[in-house]
């Protein structure tokens, strides 16, 4: 996503989040987001010796209600699991919808790449809508890639820069302290 577009949709959440509206047309009941809008977004980074490797998920509800797990290790490692919840505001969940729609998400078919590299972070989503199921896999084809990467960092924005300063700093102290 390019950096004045993330910025753009940064500052049309926040405003959002802090209760500011605009007066908009009606919507087309397509644009309109619907009531089981939900998110599941998941990454992982790549294949990094331990304890460096580490992955997260965002899931939203219907109702706003938004969570991250974080795991600040590979599961073999026995890590913590950390959780944080947050709320999105109506309005910035409606103006994610918007992007959501912009991008294509509903009239695409998202291809994974036949031949994925090998060893890289990855992510995935899964977005309830309308009664559909719609998953945007790990390396999308070439022709999708910008597409489904404005999508991720749209998602990634809703999270409260305050919840991901603090899950950087456990993981920060995780990894100093089981540095050997």
């Amino acid at each position: 996503m390019s950096k004045l577009r993330l910025v753009f949709v940064a500052a049309l959440l926040l405003t959002a989040a802090a209760g500011c509206t605009t007066v908009t047309p009606t919507p087309d009941p397509l644009d309109t987001r619907p009531a089981d809008f939900s998110i599941v977004y998941k990454w992982q980074e790549g294949s990094l010796p331990p304890p460096y490797h580490y992955e997260y998920t965002v899931t939203i509800d219907p109702n706003g209600q938004g969570q991250i797990v974080m795991v600040p290790d590979y599961a073999f490692n026995n890590p913590p699991t950390w959780k944080e919840t947050f709320s999105v505001m109506p309005a910035a969940l409606d103006i994610l919808y918007q992007l959501l729609i912009d991008k294509g998400l509903f009239t695409q078919r998202w291809q994974a790449q036949d031949q994925p590299p090998v060893g890289g972070s990855y992510d995935s989503l899964h977005i309830t809508a309308h009664g559909q199921q719609i998953t945007i896999p790990s390396f999308v084809i070439p022709a999708q890639a910008d597409a489904a990467e404005d999508i991720s960092s749209a998602i990634q924005v809703v999270v409260p820069q305050n919840i991901w300063r603090q899950l950087d700093a456990q993981r920060q102290m995780y990894m100093t302290e089981h540095t050997k």
